[in-house]
């Protein structure tokens, strides 16, 4: 029994390290998993799609060239205006021309366009780094819950050997007519017990291995590794610091920015449009009219919707998407917040929890050996011994979950301040665009098109 305990206190100092030689660590994992994800992929396709719509918006400042064309046969029959030769008379018409024109002034609606397009672009980017703290955890949940299930059936297959020195024991004392044979009969039940409970293990590890691959990218490998992140601060540091980074709090301001401009964009048609025209337009056979013709124009050109009804209720409708987006933003506030109080909750109780499961875990095997050893001396029954086995088990396998639940915990406090990636070596430029679009248009509207989107590595 003393031999069974060593390799019991042995097998727990290894909490944290399961496996062979080869490892993978949680950092490699979720690197992985965040970089090659499909869903992180198309997000990215998505952000760089809303950056070159963007882009797309220098045609609104760049002059316009219409090329246009025609060719068919033509009758006019106008007495008063043609000649006797021509009136009436059908004859091949062809047409070529082309014409350019440049809007000098259109109510700032090109302006306008950019500014909520740079405000769309930044809101995909945060939208993406909001996601890859999300796929983070969930890399991060899936690498622990597998280590957690490893270590449990390690738990599960000593609880089962223990059981079976028990019954050897108790066997050779059946055999010596110091125990009855009934107590045979006990310890055999109890043992076939243990190993129904490690084929619930079993079964629990190979779902885990299943959503591990499924998030992650690839079969668990090798040893794994669970170090506990840095403890998060006071719950006061940890709420405004969450406020502060969250990507989702910075993409709801986005919303209200967008919201924002759209609405100076529909209020554009208020004003005149002037626009600078120039064109050339070569006729054959003209109306009817034999011969050739050349029109040249140049001008500046208007056009303004004096009134057109509705927009009365175009402005409140305006002010009611404002109002929306504002909305939006203080909620994200409070889910933020109430995720920060929560995940600090979860960490204190954790970390109580698995301080006092390991002091119980140590009394239960002081208990377990004590009885141990009273029930060689015939001191203690088989059933005092099998309960107290049992009680340690179940606080041993107890003590495997808090202990994970509290580096889950850990880990989950850095992406409540949206720094998990970051926490694994994941650059911001590493998954997405710079977020600062709307930096760059913000005193010149045309300087966004002189930049380079270059495709994520």
């Amino acid at each position: 029994m003393k031999r069974l305990r060593m390799l019991l206190c042995a097998g727990l100092t290894m909490f944290w390290v399961v496996g062979g030689l080869s490892a993978e660590t949680l950092r490699e994992a979720v690197r992985f998993a965040v970089t090659t994800n499909p869903a992180i992929k198309a997000s990215q396709a998505q952000m760089r799609a809303s950056a070159f719509e963007l882009l797309q918006l220098r045609g609104e400042f760049e002059p316009r060239v219409v090329l246009s064309g025609e060719t068919g046969w033509q009758r006019v029959d106008d007495p008063n205006a043609l000649s006797v030769a021509d009136n009436d008379s059908t004859k091949a018409r062809h047409q070529l021309g082309v014409r350019a024109e440049l809007v000098l002034f259109d109510g700032f609606r090109r302006s306008n366009l950019v500014y909520a397009n740079a405000a769309r672009v930044d809101g995909s980017i945060f939208s993406l780094l909001d996601a890859s703290e999300t796929m983070a955890l969930n890399a991060t949940e899936a690498y622990i819950d597998v280590h957690r299930h490893r270590r449990l059936l390690e738990v599960a297959k000593r609880n089962v050997a223990t059981h079976e020195e028990i019954g050897a024991q108790v066997r050779e004392l059946v055999q010596g007519g110091r125990l009855p044979f009934s107590d045979e009969l006990t310890i055999d039940d109890r043992i076939r017990s243990a190993r129904l409970a490690q084929l619930d293990v079993e079964r629990a590890l190979r779902n885990a291995n299943a959503r591990y691959e499924r998030v992650i990218g690839r079969p668990p490998q090798g040893a794994m590794q669970v170090p506990l992140a840095k403890a998060p601060p006071t719950l006061t540091e940890l709420t405004q610091r969450a406020v502060a980074n969250s990507y989702r709090v910075q993409f709801a301001r986005t919303q209200i920015d967008q919201t924002r401009f759209r609405a100076e964009v529909a209020l554009a048609d208020r004003y005149p449009e002037l626009t600078l025209g120039t064109g050339v337009v070569r006729d054959i056979n003209r109306n009817g009219v034999s011969g050739n013709r050349t029109d040249e124009t140049i001008g500046v050109g208007l056009r303004w919707t004096i009134y057109q009804g509705g927009r009365a209720a175009e402005r409140r409708a305006l002010a009611e998407e404002n109002s929306r987006a504002l909305a939006e933003q203080a909620v994200a506030v409070r889910d933020v917040r109430e995720l920060a109080a929560r995940t600090w909750n979860t960490y204190r109780t954790n970390a109580d929890r698995a301080a006092q499961l390991t002091d119980q875990l140590r009394i239960n095997r002081l208990i377990v050996e004590v009885y141990g050893d009273e029930f060689l001396a015939a001191k203690r029954t088989l059933l005092d011994l099998l309960e107290v086995e049992r009680a340690r088990f179940n606080v041993e396998f107890e003590a495997v979950g808090a202990q994970s639940a509290l580096a889950f915990s850990t880990y989950r406090a850095l992406a409540a301040q949206s720094l998990l990636a970051s926490h694994f070596g994941l650059a911001k430029s590493d998954l997405a665009l710079e977020p600062v679009f709307q930096e760059r248009v913000r005193n010149n509207p045309t300087a966004i098109f002189d930049v380079t989107i270059e495709p994520l590595e």
